[in-house]
This record gives structure tokens, C-alpha cells and sequence, in this order.
């Protein structure tokens, strides 16, 4: 199975769950955590002890989900967890949605008759500070912050999900303390209702940003925002005199064909800089754009530069690692860190519960960007195509305010324009 999130998307049922575990359920748990390569032998030893302690106790479905959830999450592992966007298969939520910013948590979409809530700043969810419970999620997914703030706010959003983790809420509605100017905040209360996600967001979710879209003016929409359901585009710009390149997706039949076109399209048009935008990218197979950031880094004169954000994730990072390696210093990586580490286990496949239908992905093969992963349990694509670099971190961090949403600007772009404009000539 190639790199990243295995497109697997099991539909849930909703039948009630019983008072306790099944043989079936305990068998499957117990599957999870004798295939998931990723736990060190302390945390397999706690994950097994978790599934003993969950044995004969009678839970909800909710509060059994996120005691599954926690299991996995003892893996610390980014591909090791019980897949997020499911609940909404399962679970009504808010109508409302939250994103995070560098500035706080947000109010990015609401239903008509709620219109006046959009963009207003979340003080407190179920009359707790937001930040409390975006740390209790971490309970919930191993891994990185970065990766696990791509799917927090589906956890905020779910009344049920809350009720059970102890975060109040009566498990049918959300409360949110709302700012409200120099006033007093305002406290509304928030029906649920279920609004599965489908298609491939089932599975990976979605960038909050794309909910809010409509609240930036047309005339100002940063680049970044301009196509966000093309996985690969290039543009020509003058401001980098040269070529900006964003690969949204390292998936699906076309791109080896829509990579090779950008290839010659670059070749020639012959750009002096190019910038590669890979923030919203969460992965897919490592070896479609491998030889395309091998040779994309001889194509720019200038300099080279990299988008990343927490959503740079999996494969993403594998064709990351490509362009550093096969570009080295010249490669200046601009934006949020990534949503991994250098170190990581992938590939695998997925485990369902059957009491709850909650889909587990495991992971079996190891993935080493630091050493080229020579150990016989490396993944054979990296063992053959090692990738040996010592960072993926930015070298210039840029974060972005909801503020500079709304305004149109791109922080990690404009960074990359002052650099071209006020630096040496590469």
C-alpha cells in the first residue's frame, strides 16, 4: 500500500451500542494493537492494559469511541489513530464552524439564521476556555500538534463527543461564549445535527479555511485560495519573477500526467525563482512526485522555495524531502512546521470495531528521512529512493491571524516576495 491515509471509507451504522464489549470487539482491539508497528513496548504493554480496563465496563458509544481513539493515540504516531472525520458519520454536530488561527479560534461558517455569528472569536465552549479543550484533545491522536490541529475542531463541534470526554454539554447541543466587541461575550446555544462528511473528506477531512472562503472578498483571494479543488496548478508570476507551482494532493490518476505537463511548461517558460506550495497536501503515494521535485530543484536559477503548514503530511513530506535533498541549501521552507516528524511509521491498513463501525488505521512500515532508512522494516520505495536530510522545519515562520484571512493576505507568500526582492541574486 503506498504512502499515507489508506482511501478506505467504511460507512458507520447507527446501531445502539451494547452495554458491553463484544468477544468480536475485543479481538479487533486487540488485532490493532498487534499490528500497529509504531507503539515502543511501554506503550503496547499500556494500550493492552486499556483494552483489559475496558473489558465488561458499560460504556456509551461515544465514550467507548474515545477510549478506542486513546488506544490508538498511545502509539504517538501520526498514521496511528482512529480516523477523525468518521464521527461525523455517527455523531450530529454543531451547524456551526470553528477554525484555528494563530490568534485564537474562530467562528468560520453558521447557517443563515445564525449568519451574524460568522467570524466572531470563540472564548469558551460548553463554559470552558477553548484552549482547555483543545489540549484534552490530545488525549484523542497521537502524532504532532500541528497534524492534530487539522482535526480538532470536528472533536469541538460534536456534542456527544464532549459530553463523553467529560468537556459538559448535555450531548445534543454546543455552547460557545462568543466575543462580542468591547461588550459583554455572548453566550448561544447550538442544535446538532448530522452532517456526514463525504467522499474523500471522510477521510481526511478538510481545511477549515475552505469553510470560510466566502468571507474574504473576491477582488482579494491570496493565490493559495484561488483553486482549491485543483491537486496541481502553475502559474507565472512577476512578483517571484518566476513560477509559482501548488501541489494540493499527491494522489489520483491525472497527476503523474498534470506533473509532467508543469515539468514542461517550466522548462519552457525557464522561471528564475520557484515557489512550490504544499500546505494543504496530506499525502497519498510517495513515488508519483518524487522525480518531479528532483528535477523542479535544477529548473530554478534563483532560488527555490517551500509552502508547508501542519497539513503537509505523510507523502507530502516524502516529495519535501525530495526537493530538500535534491536542492539542499538553496531550498528556504517558509510557513508552519510540518505534520510530522522525520521518523514515522506508515503504510498498513485499517481495523474496524464492530460494535461502533469506528475504522483504525495502523501502521506497519517504518520511514526514516534522516538516516535514508536502511533497517529491513523501512518501506521499500524509501530503502530504494533513500531520503537523507536534517530538517523539514521552516527556515523563515510565517503563521496566519484571522485577521489576515479576512484581509486577503498570504503571510508565508509576502515573506517569499520580500526575500526575493531584498536579498542577493541567487
Amino acid at each position: 500500500m503506498p504512502l499515507g491515509l489508506a482511501i478506505l471509507w467504511l460507512a458507520a451504522s447507527a446501531a445502539p451500542l451494547p452495554a458491553f464489549l463484544s468477544h468480536e470487539d475485543v479481538a479487533a482491539i486487540r488485532s490493532y494493537v498487534d499490528r500497529d508497528r509504531a507503539y515502543s513496548p511501554r506503550a503496547r504493554a499500556e494500550a493492552l492494559t486499556q483494552v483489559d480496563r475496558l473489558t465488561g465496563k458499560s460504556l456509551s458509544r461515544a465514550e467507548l469511541e474515545l477510549e478506542l481513539a486513546h488506544i490508538a493515540a498511545l502509539a504517538d504516531n501520526g498514521h496511528s489513530f482512529l480516523l477523525p472525520p468518521q464521527w461525523t458519520t455517527r455523531y450530529p454536530r454543531s451547524l456551526v464552524r470553528l477554525g484555528l488561527f494563530a490568534d485564537g479560534l474562530f467562528v468560520m461558517s453558521a447557517p443563515p439564521e445564525q449568519r451574524h455569528l460568522s467570524g466572531r472569536a470563540v472564548v469558551a465552549i460548553n463554559g470552558r476556555p477553548w484552549r482547555d479543550i483543545y489540549r484534552a484533545y490530545a488525549r484523542y491522536q497521537g502524532g504532532l500538534q500541528s497534524f492534530r490541529d487539522q482535526f480538532v475542531t470536528i472533536f469541538m463541534e460534536t456534542p456527544a463527543l464532549l459530553e463523553a470526554a467529560g468537556l459538559g454539554g448535555d450531548g445534543h447541543t454546543l455552547q460557545l461564549t462568543l466575543g462580542n466587541g468591547g461588550s459583554e461575550p455572548e453566550i448561544v446555544r447550538l442544535p446538532s445535527r448530522l452532517l456526514p462528511l463525504e467522499g474523500e473528506a471522510a477521510l481526511l477531512g478538510y481545511p477549515a479555511l475552505f469553510d470560510a472562503i466566502a468571507l474574504v472578498n473576491p477582488d482579494k483571494k491570496p493565490l493559495y485560495l484561488q483553486a482549491v479543488d485543483k491537486s496541481f496548478r502553475v502559474m507565472l508570476r512577476p512578483e517571484l519573477s518566476g513560477a509559482y507551482v501548488q501541489i494540493n494532493a499527491t494522489r489520483g490518476e491525472d497527476l503523474p500526467r498534470l506533473l509532467a505537463d508543469g515539468l514542461s511548461e517550466l522548462r519552457r517558460a525557464k522561471p528564475r525563482n520557484i515557489v512550490v506550495d504544499l500546505r494543504f497536501n496530506m499525502g497519498g503515494d510517495l513515488n508519483i512526485a518524487r522525480d518531479f521535485m528532483r528535477e523542479l530543484a535544477g529548473l530554478a536559477p534563483g532560488r527555490l522555495y517551500a509552502i508547508t503548514s501542519g497539513r503537509t503530511f505523510s507523502a507530502a513530506i516524502s516529495s519535501l524531502g525530495y526537493l530538500k535533498q535534491a536542492a539542499g541549501k538553496r531550498l528556504i521552507i517558509v510557513g508552519e512546521p510540518i505534520g510530522d516528524r522525520l521518523e514515522f511509521w506508515a503504510e498498513g491498513d485499517t481495523v474496524e470495531i464492530p460494535s461502533v463501525k469506528a475504522t483504525m488505521l495502523y501502521a506497519t512500515e517504518r520511514h526514516n528521512y534522516v538516516t535514508g532508512c536502511p533497517e529491513s522494516d523501512c518501506h521499500e520505495s524509501i530503502r530504494t529512493h533513500p531520503i537523507r536530510v536534517r530538517s523539514l522545519q521552516p527556515d523563515i515562520e510565517t503563521s496566519l491571524t484571522f485577521a489576515d484571512f479576512l484581509a486577503g493576505r498570504d503571510p508565508a507568500y509576502d515573506a517569499i516576495v520580500r526575500d526575493i526582492r531584498n536579498g542577493p541574486a541567487g
